[in-house]
């Protein structure tokens, strides 16, 4: 019930601006942050990523991090369905409530039943995630986002996964979602998109290796001018500085970054100021290696409930960070949002990327509204964004 009454009060809030959300070019860095679109049901039953993310979250233990609209039924059961368009109605008005610019959507292949697809790009990014990563809507979050009233409140963008992104079908659906005007920009209007977990098989698959690999995204970049639109601002994720700027030079991309940082803590819980730390590092390694950079925030990192009840597509241990309080959160975001503005030539692209909305299984304190936390995270940032340089 207090989660519906807050809801209701963002929603008066921002009611005179519903109308007039068009993000203004202004002097700050956009934000945007990570969706991973795995808590929903298709006729009633969960496919293979929603199984594993529902099981692994069903202990009491691990309640209070459930999603706000998840349902306990008890100790050990609860049900998880977040593809409703009330759902993403609410989802959409707390993100746009806490100061977040964009979502960055999870984009990968469908699957059919049993894992199936007929897509070799598809296939070989099921051979990398391992046994049983073959969601078979993983649009339902996007699709609704798109369908909400309340669309105009937030743009969008994508982080591609894999070699898909290779495929001529793949990418002539992107440049369709680049065309809507909440499509997320930088740079005076160039699209932004982010690139994730292309190694180098995926680049053998793509263009026989990474050079061609980079001509078959520089036709990319090509299509997308010839639709209209600017040339695309494409961004390079890998938590290893000097690996992703390699390759991000092979394939032609203007930026690196990563997806949040990942791993690290302690059995007990390390204290969030030593993922700050572990952060600022990387921020200042990745300023300092000469490529142009897009800054990424992780909210935090606990995997345990995928220790107690693992996924087969990562095998992850129990160390982890505890939740920060929200002076600890709000002091970070300033922290990055200060570092991006102060580094124009290097963020040239003036945003920074958030680890995660919803990774509630991974990260220990993501930030849509939980069980548990509540609005406590939105709220807090809604106090500090949005931050001008």
């Amino acid at each position: 019930m207090w989660l519906v009454f807050n809801v209701f009060c963002i929603y008066l809030f921002l009611w005179p601006f519903v109308s007039h959300a068009e993000i203004n070019e202004i002097n700050r860095p956009t934000v945007g942050i990570i969706r991973w679109d795995a808590w929903n049901l298709i006729n009633g039953q969960y496919d293979a990523i929603s199984y594993y993310s529902h099981r692994a979250m069903s202990p009491e233990h691990f309640h209070y991090r459930l999603p706000f609209f998840a349902k306990i039924n008890s100790d050990t059961n609860v049900t998880i369905n977040g593809d409703t368009q009330e759902i993403m109605d609410e989802e959409i008005l707390y993100a746009k409530f806490a100061g977040f610019d964009y979502w960055a959507f999870d984009t990968y292949c469908a699957f059919g039943p049993n894992c199936t697809t007929n897509s070799s790009y598809c296939v070989q990014y099921y051979k990398q995630t391992s046994n049983q990563y073959c969601p078979q809507n993983p649009a339902y979050g996007l699709n609704r986002y798109l369908s909400s009233q309340y669309v105009s409140l937030i743009n969008f963008t994508f982080v591609l996964l894999g070699s898909s992104p290779c495929d001529d079908k793949f990418q002539e659906s992107y440049i369709e979602f680049m065309i809507h005007p909440q499509f997320q920009t930088v740079l005076d209007g160039r699209p932004l998109l982010y690139l994730f977990q292309f190694d180098d098989e995926e680049a053998q698959l793509c263009g026989g290796g990474w050079h061609g690999s980079g001509q078959v995204f520089n036709n990319f970049r090509q299509k997308v001018i010839n639709r209209g639109l600017k040339n695309p601002y494409m961004v390079l994720m890998d938590g290893d500085i000097e690996r992703c700027k390699t390759n991000a030079a092979a394939i032609g991309f203007d930026a690196i970054s990563s997806y949040g940082i990942g791993g690290g803590g302690t059995i007990e819980g390390s204290p969030f100021s030593d993922e700050v730390q572990r952060s600022e590092q990387w921020w200042n390694a990745a300023i300092q290696s000469g490529a142009k950079v897009v800054v990424t925030l992780p909210t935090g990192w606990d995997p345990r409930p995928r220790y107690e009840h693992p996924v087969p597509w990562v095998n992850q241990g129990p160390e982890h960070f505890l939740q920060p309080t929200a002076e600890e959160l709000q002091n970070f975001f300033k922290n990055s949002i200060q570092l991006t503005c102060m580094n124009k030539n290097i963020t040239e692209a003036q945003t920074i990327i958030v680890y995660a909305w919803n990774e509630s299984s991974e990260n220990g304190a993501s930030l849509i509204p939980s069980i548990g936390n509540g609005t406590y995270y939105v709220r807090a940032l809604s106090e500090i964004l949005p931050m001008s340089c």
